[in-house]
């Protein structure tokens, strides 16, 4: 089974009080799919199940990374992923959340 590291990006420009609550190592993540994103048609959104309601985008894959695993999701093929770390202090604008991404 392949193991991917992965720093997620963008978040600072979504929910950081998501990112400091929540996101503690091995927190389970949903990576979604966004080929109607206008910036990147392989863009991957890293979410945050169940944090308040739905869930709660926290920032997208690197654009490299995306690239390689957007035609194996669009295939089916299941991503799994999990917090590894989180470097959230309060006087940091833009949180460094790192994640591992697992599939078959």
């Amino acid at each position: 089974m392949p193991r991917i590291a992965a720093i997620v990006a963008g978040t600072g420009f979504y929910n950081v009080t998501a990112i400091r609550s929540g996101c503690a190592p091995e927190t389970r993540l949903l990576l979604v799919r966004e080929p109607s994103n206008h910036f990147d048609p392989f863009a991957i959104g890293v979410h945050l199940p169940g944090w308040l309601f739905g869930s709660t985008q926290l920032g997208h894959l690197k654009a490299p990374l995306a690239k390689r695993l957007a035609p194996k999701m669009d295939a089916g093929v299941v991503m799994r992923a999990f917090v590894t770390s989180r470097f959230a202090p309060e006087d940091r604008e833009h949180p460094r959340l790192s994640i591992a991404i697992e599939f078959d």
